[in-house]
C-alpha cells in the first residue's frame, strides 16, 4: 500500500530534514572551530609564560652547558612555576641540537629525541604546535606517562647573546598537560551549542509549520469557497439564461404581433373594399410583403445563434426605407406622422434587406414611443466615418430625449426603460449595423428628443464610382 501524505505532512517531513541536515553540518563545522579554538588559546597562553620567564631568567651559557648545577638550578627556578598549573604532567626543555637540557624528570635530562622531529622541529622553526591525544607515541610509555588523553604544546623561545645586535640562540620548551579538564569545558561548551542550535531548530521548525498550515488553511478555505461561488455562479447563469430565454421568447411574440396587427388591419381594408378589385390587389400587396417580412424574421431567428451571417444583395436604401415607412403606418396607422427624407437618385449598397428592415422599424417604433404624436424623421443622406464613405440611415424623434444614466445602456440587450419592454430592439439594431461593417449612435436631437443613426459603409458601384471621380 502507497503511503500519501498531504501537502502538510509533506511540508513538515521536508523542513524537518532540512532544519536537521543544516544544524547537523552548521553544528559539527562549529563544533570544530571552538574545540580548535580553545586549545589554540592555550597554547598561546603557554608561549607567552615561556617567552617572559625565559628572557627575565636564562642565559646563552645554561642552553650551552646545561649540565653544571647552576644552569639546573636556574632550569627549575624559571619553569617549575609552570609545572603548578592545572593539569601538567611534564616540561621539557630542548636546546637546538634537539637535547633535552633540562625536564621535571631529572633522568630524561642529556637525552636526545628524535621520535617527533616534526612537532619538535616546528617549533624550533618558531611555530607554536598544540596536539591533543596524540596517538600510541613510545615516548609516552618511555617517560612513564600516565595513561589518560594529553595536549603536548610545542613553544619556541629565544634568547639573546650579549654583546650582539640582536643575535639569539633558540630553543624550545614542551608542556604535557591533562586534556581531562581541557576537554570538559570543550563539551560543556559543545553541549551548550547544541542546545542552543536544537532550541533555534525547534523554534524555526514551529514556526515555519505554523505558518505554512496557517497558510495552506486559508488556501483551502479559500478553494473552498471558490469553489461554492462557482457552483452558485453556474446555477445563476443558469437561471439568467432561462430568464433571457423567457425575455427572448417575449421579444419574438412583440416583433410578430406588430406586422400581425398590419395584416390583420389590411385584410379587413380588404374585404370592406370588395367592390373595388384595384384597391383589393393593393391591399393583397401589402399583406404579401408584411408576410415576406414575417417568414424572413422567422428564417432569422431560426438561425439566431448564428446571427453573424446573412445574405448581402445589392438592396435599394431609399426604396427599402419608404417600405418599412409604408408599413409600419400601416401597422399602428396615420399617427405619429412619418417625414421621410431621401436622395432623389437610387442608393444602392450590399445589404441583408431582411436585417436592415428590421432595424429601421426597431427605430421608428421606439420614436413611436417617445412621441406618439410625432413628427417623426427618417432621413438617408451620405456620410463619411474615418475616413470611409458611407450613408446615414436616421431616425429623430420630438420626445424627452436621452438622459444620461440611460444614454450608457441603450444597447444593453434587455435593458428597457418602458413598462413591460424587452430591451432588445436597440441591441438587435446594434447587432446588424455591426455585422454590415456599419456602427450605431444615439444623440440629442437638435430640436428636441433623441436620434438614432446608422451608419453603413457605401458598398455600391454608384458610390464607387463617386469616390473614383473624387
Amino acid at each position: 500500500m502507497r503511503l500519501r501524505l498531504t501537502p502538510l505532512q509533506l511540508f513538515a517531513a521536508v523542513s524537518l530534514l532540512l532544519i536537521v541536515a543544516t544544524l547537523l553540518a552548521t553544528s559539527f563545522t562549529q563544533a570544530r572551530f571552538f574545540r580548535e579554538a580553545v586549545i589554540d588559546r592555550e597554547a598561546v597562553i603557554v608561549r607567552d609564560m615561556v617567552h617572559a620567564l625565559a628572557l627575565r631568567e636564562l642565559r646563552i651559557a645554561d642552553l650551552e652547558r646545561y649540565a653544571d648545577a647552576a644552569a639546573q638550578e636556574r632550569f627549575a627556578h624559571t619553569f617549575s612555576v609552570l609545572k603548578n598549573l592545572s593539569g601538567v604532567v611534564r616540561i621539557k626543555v630542548f636546546n637546538r641540537d634537539g637535547i633535552i637540557v633540562w625536564s621535571d624528570e631529572p633522568r630524561l635530562i642529556g637525552k636526545h629525541v628524535t621520535a617527533h622531529e616534526a612537532d619538535l622541529g616546528g617549533a624550533m622553526r618558531g611555530e607554536t604546535r598544540a596536539i591533543i591525544n596524540p596517538a600510541d607515541r613510545p615516548s609516552h610509555a618511555e617517560e612513564d606517562l600516565p595513561a589518560q588523553e594529553l595536549i603536548e604544546f610545542y613553544v619556541p623561545f629565544a634568547i639573546a647573546r650579549p654583546g650582539t645586535a640582536g643575535e639569539t640562540v633558540s630553543g624550545a620548551f614542551s608542556l604535557y598537560r591533562s586534556a581531562k579538564e581541557l576537554n570538559f569545558t570543550i563539551r560543556r561548551g559543545l553541549a551548550l551549542l547544541w542546545v542552543v542550535k536544537g532550541l533555534g531548530g525547534v523554534i524555526l521548525f514551529v514556526s515555519l509549520y505554523w505558518l505554512f498550515r496557517t497558510v495552506y488553511r486559508r488556501q483551502r478555505a479559500a478553494e473552498s469557497q471558490i469553489a461554492r461561488l462557482s457552483s452558485e455562479h453556474e446555477r445563476i447563469v443558469q437561471m439568467e439564461k432561462l430568464s433571457a430565454m423567457g425575455q427572448m421568447v417575449g421579444e419574438i411574440a412583440h416583433q410578430f404581433n406588430n406586422p400581425l396587427v398590419g395584416v390583420i388591419n389590411l385584410a379587413q381594408r380588404a374585404e370592406l373594399q370588395t367592390d373595388n378589385p384595384q384597391r383589393v390587389r393593393e391591399l393583397l400587396g401589402e399583406i404579401r410583403r408584411a408576410g415576406e417580412h414575417c417568414s424572413g424574421f422567422v428564417r432569422r431567428m431560426l438561425q439566431f445563434t448564428q446571427m453573424s451571417r446573412s445574405e448581402p444583395q445589392a438592396t435599394e436604401l431609399g426604396a427599402l426605407m419608404q417600405e418599412t415607412v409604408a408599413f409600419f403606418r400601416q401597422t399602428v396607422g396615420e399617427r405619429p406622422d412619418i417625414v421621410l427624407e431621401a436622395p432623389e437618385s437610387p442608393v444602392v449598397i450590399e445589404a441583408d434587406p431582411v436585417l436592415l428592415r428590421h432595424a429601421m422599424y426597431n427605430l421608428i417604433h421606439n420614436a413611436a414611443q417617445a412621441d406618439p404624436q410625432g413628427p417623426i424623421a427618417v432621413s438617408l443622406k451620405r456620410a463619411r466615418s474615418e475616413g470611409i464613405s458611407g450613408w446615414e440611415l436616421a431616425v429623430a424623434d420630438r420626445g424627452p430625449g436621452l438622459k444620461t444614466e440611460v444614454a450608457e445602456k441603450l444597447f444593453t440587450p434587455f435593458f428597457s426603460t418602458r413598462p413591460g419592454g424587452t430591451g432588445l430592439g436597440l441591441s438587435v439594431a446594434q447587432h446588424i449595423a455591426i455585422l454590415h461593417g456599419g456602427g450605431i449612435r444615439a444623440e440629442d436631437n437638435p430640436g428636441g428628443g433623441a436620434r438614432f443613426v446608422i451608419w453603413l459603409p457605401a458598398t455600391g458601384k454608384n458610390d464607387e464610382t463617386e469616390n473614383t471621380a473624387g
